[in-house]
């Protein structure tokens, strides 16, 4: 017969009291030898009950354990509940979206980027089952966002860099960072969705298919950018913006700025055209630099392609007069992707990705 923990309780409560009505009572016996007995067999009492408490308690919890393992392998059986494999690989993804969120904390505000994935890791973390329509709704919103951010990514950082110029921090924020929170965003809603696929056809070796599944998703979806094809998009910018450092201010206006793609057909070429107004009134300002496709373009008279109206080029760069708007045109046989004229440290991006 198993001793329980109850046992024990009730055990310890009766000898307590029959010592305590005996050797413990004095007015029945009172010597030193028996009051020391009594004290013993007391204190033994003590230890035994409590003992016991903690024996039914541990005895509670392990049943409870045994009746959710019992039922969890019959969830798993059922295909309702995620195995112990899918479930450490979902806290393990978890985790790498928080990661990928926590260099946002950096750029203050900008952390309000990362509660779309923040919230995706609570629900791994915190999940334990299957969500076919969910995950599946996940899915198109993470489609979305990696057709926005990631179809073009590798293009994007590789066109967008110049030499010296942009600096590091950057690309970071406007292309690797927003990159990886939607590349991590599609990459989980698809591993859960697939997960939901196994467990509804009921295919052996789920836990396999399952590491199978995520590190063939994974794979996929770092492959698919260089697959991308650019192609030039015509008219006004789709993407970019003004950029810089701390020090010195912008002299051209970066709300009336205008950055125009379009394609002569007679001279078979495209033309970039930007609208340039020095909002200073009192001093000349100039374009330092011109950068297209990662490639610094000379400002100089001699080049061909460069063409400036309204403006100075002198000593490798465009003085624009106080007050006076300026018109820069850049020609070329070849498309362009990504143009950034700069005012010293501050630049004005431009991508033209269709």
């Amino acid at each position: 017969m198993k001793i329980k923990g109850w046992h024990l309780i009730v055990l310890a409560v009766f000898i307590f009291l029959l010592d305590f009505f005996t050797l413990g009572n004095r007015q029945v016996i009172d010597n030193q030898v028996t009051n020391t007995i009594a004290f013993v067999i007391g204190l033994l009492c003590v230890f035994t009950f409590l003992f016991g408490i903690i024996k039914t308690v541990h005895d509670i919890f392990s049943q409870r354990k045994v009746v959710d393992k019992i039922k969890i392998e019959q969830e798993e059986k059922q295909g309702s509940r995620a195995t112990r494999v899918e479930i450490r690989l979902r806290k393990l993804v978890g985790v790498l979206l928080i990661v990928s969120v926590s260099p946002l904390l950096l750029f203050g505000p900008y952390i309000i980027l990362g509660l779309p994935n923040l919230f995706l890791a609570l629900y791994l973390l915190l999940n334990r089952r299957y969500h076919l329509v969910f995950d599946g709704l996940l899915v198109s919103i993470g489609c979305v966002g990696f057709y926005l951010n990631n179809l073009t990514l590798y293009k994007k950082i590789e066109l967008s860099i110049c030499p010296g110029l942009i600096n590091t921090n950057e690309i970071l924020i406007v292309n690797v960072i927003p990159g990886l929170m939607t590349y991590l965003f599609l990459l989980v809603p698809l591993f859960l969705f697939m997960g939901d696929i196994i467990a509804r056809l009921k295919l052996t070796h789920k836990e396999r298919l399952s590491v199978l599944s995520l590190i063939t998703i994974l794979l996929v979806l770092l492959i698919i950018p260089y697959l991308y094809t650019p192609r030039v998009a015509l008219g006004e910018a789709t993407g970019g913006g003004t950029g810089g450092g701390k020090g010195g201010l912008q002299h051209f206006s970066a709300w009336n700025t205008q950055f125009i793609m379009s394609y002569d057909q007679n001279l078979k070429s495209y033309i970039f055209t930007a609208q340039m107004p020095n909002q200073d009134t009192s001093n000349t300002s100039s374009i330092t630099n011109i950068c297209v496709d990662g490639n610094l373009i000379p400002i100089t008279k001699e080049n061909s392609m460069l063409q400036v109206d309204n403006g100075v080029i002198t000593d490798g760069k465009i003085s624009v007069a106080p007050g006076q708007t300026a018109t820069v045109r850049l020609v070329s046989k070849k498309p362009f992707y990504v143009v950034s004229l700069f005012e010293g440290i501050f630049h004005y991006l431009n991508i033209f990705f269709k």
